[in-house]
């Protein structure tokens, strides 16, 4: 047997797979068309979001390393965590916060989760890392909406997403490579 601290020091293992019940097949992988169970499923573990609820249901960072709301709560401005990849190795920038945005927004993208992203009137990429959105009026959501999946600009833009492989095969940020 090998000891632990061996097996600690050699990094993590290679090739390990997952397997999970469901209660049937995944319909579609890409975040913004998915609307079953199945799917969010394994898009939960493929993608990540901005923002996500800890275990004692408090909002803490997950692609955001912090933000910052104006005192009148018509604007959050986004750190990103610097260093996150793609699963196919691509930098992760808030150009894909800002694409996503858009994506959500866009009359022609069929979704159903597009509404809290409608409520914002202004996003500006600050640099690479930082982003700030503005509201018209005070959005209580705001903040934990920020916590849907943000989708791979550089796969998807220019692209029809309703025959997008990403349905099929998701590259996200997320623990899991499918």
């Amino acid at each position: 047997a090998t000891p632990a601290s061996t097996e600690a020091e050699a990094g993590p293992a290679r090739g390990d797979m997952l397997v999970a019940g469901s209660i049937g097949d995944a319909s579609n992988l890409l975040p913004a068309l998915a609307s079953d169970a199945s799917s969010f499923d394994i898009i939960g573990l493929v993608y990540n979001g901005l923002v996500r609820y800890d275990k004692d249901l408090k909002i803490e960072g997950e692609l955001a390393s912090g933000w910052e709301i104006s005192p009148d709560g018509l604007q959050i401005l986004f750190r990103l965590r610097p260093g996150v990849k793609w699963h196919d190795g691509a930098d992760f920038t808030a150009a894909d916060v800002e694409f996503t945005w858009r994506l959500m927004t866009d009359p022609k993208t069929p979704t159903a989760y597009g509404e809290d992203f409608r409520q914002v009137k202004r996003f500006e990429i600050i640099d690479p890392l930082t982003f700030r959105v503005t509201y018209d009026q005070p959005f209580a959501p705001a903040l934990i909406s920020w916590g849907f999946s943000v989708m791979p600009k550089h796969l998807l833009e220019g692209k029809d997403i309703t025959a997008s492989p990403l349905a099929r095969a998701p590259v996200g940020t997320g623990p899991y490579r499918f």
